[in-house]
């Protein structure tokens, strides 16, 4: 399998790893994470990595399935795209309540920032459409919107170097000028 080509490849390049201690990297579920260290147990290599949003937590990922779960950040010149694709998606909001949140979890798991940012996009506009019919925003839409809209901001505010609590009004403001250069 590809896995193991990846570890039989370190193996031969003498241990070398695809990430080292101290790199921040980005997890498929629990967004950016630092590699705390590279460890061998049981015989089986493993980074231990800390996620941004516990750093009480420590999670252990095989070494040979680094490229299914753990990515590098986003570069600035990627962050630009996601933030172009968040320009240009529809208004139009998925009613059905149970096609949304299937939808919306599979994304969410996907990993993929661009499928986040859609999410977050789409969520965003029925919240506030629910704000404008004094309706609610149910709970299950609320916790995916919360966690997509974290993994989203926390790697933009990476990827620009960007303090935490500035980055969503950063992107707000690359959103309304119509041009991803700001």
């Amino acid at each position: 399998s590809a896995a193991s080509d990846v570890y039989k490849r370190q193996i031969l390049l003498g241990g070398k790893y695809m990430f080292e201690k101290g790199k921040i990297i980005v997890h498929k579920s629990h967004g950016i994470c630092t590699i705390a260290d590279i460890l061998q147990i049981g015989g089986l290599n493993y980074y231990k990595i800390i996620p941004s949003i516990d750093k009480t937590m420590s999670i252990f990922v095989p070494v040979n399935k680094e490229n299914e779960l753990l990515r590098e950040v986003l570069t600035e010149k990627q962050a630009d795209d996601i933030v172009e694709y968040m320009r240009q998606i529809d208004d139009k909001v998925i009613d059905d309540s149970k096609e949304r949140r299937d939808s919306f979890h599979k994304k969410l798991s996907s990993g993929d920032l661009k499928e986040i940012a859609y999410m977050c996009n789409k969520l965003y506009q029925l919240k506030q459409i629910k704000m404008d019919t004094n309706s609610k925003f149910c709970l299950t839409d609320n916790a995916i919107f919360e966690k997509a809209s974290k993994l989203l901001f926390d790697e933009l505010a990476v990827a620009y170097n960007i303090k935490r609590d500035e980055i969503v009004q950063f992107v707000v403001n690359k959103l309304k000028k119509g041009t991803s250069n700001c």
